[in-house]
């Protein structure tokens, strides 16, 4: 699985900085092989890490994530305090058992993403649905906003 972004594991690993360095070194050696990927060896299958695009409405945050060809069975959400994890798994298909690889980009494998939601969640009203490869997920924000009628009173001598 790809190294997380410093600083967002719980309990904090003292090696998140290099880890995700190394990942992100390794990501650079990868894109720029001949043939990309290799289906054996140390790269055989590694996970992918789905692109996520986060924007906040009104009433709260929504995320999506580009997870093409993985079913809503193989993918998990799990709220906990401000804290969205969303794993799931794609799994490596083969057209044909005799074929061979020049290159393979598609990613496969397990994934988790993690998200930090500012403000207070509404967990009961947090919903999800997958469509045509994209899943959003909306999450909303608790009512914390309320009108406070100031009442005057009248100063008596």
């Amino acid at each position: 699985m790809p190294a997380e972004p410093p600083g967002h594991r719980d309990p904090p690993d003292p090696f998140d900085e290099q880890t995700f360095f190394i990942g992100e070194l390794g990501d650079m050696f990868e894109t720029h092989r001949p043939y990309g990927r290799s289906e054996t060896g140390f790269l055989a299958g590694r996970s992918f890490r789905p692109a996520a695009n986060i924007y906040e409405t009104s009433s709260g945050i929504t995320i999506t994530l580009d997870v093409p060809g993985i079913s809503r069975e193989d993918i998990d959400l799990k709220i906990e305090g401000n804290r969205l994890t969303v794993s799931g798994k794609r799994d490596f298909i083969r057209d044909h058992a005799d074929e061979e690889f020049v290159r393979l980009e598609r990613g496969f494998g397990s994934f988790k993403r993690i998200f930090e939601i500012p403000g207070d969640v509404d967990h009961d009203r947090v919903t999800a649905k997958l469509e045509q490869g994209v899943l959003m997920v909306d999450v909303p924000r608790r009512e914390s906003r309320r009108e406070i009628r100031v009442e005057s009173e009248e100063w008596q001598k």
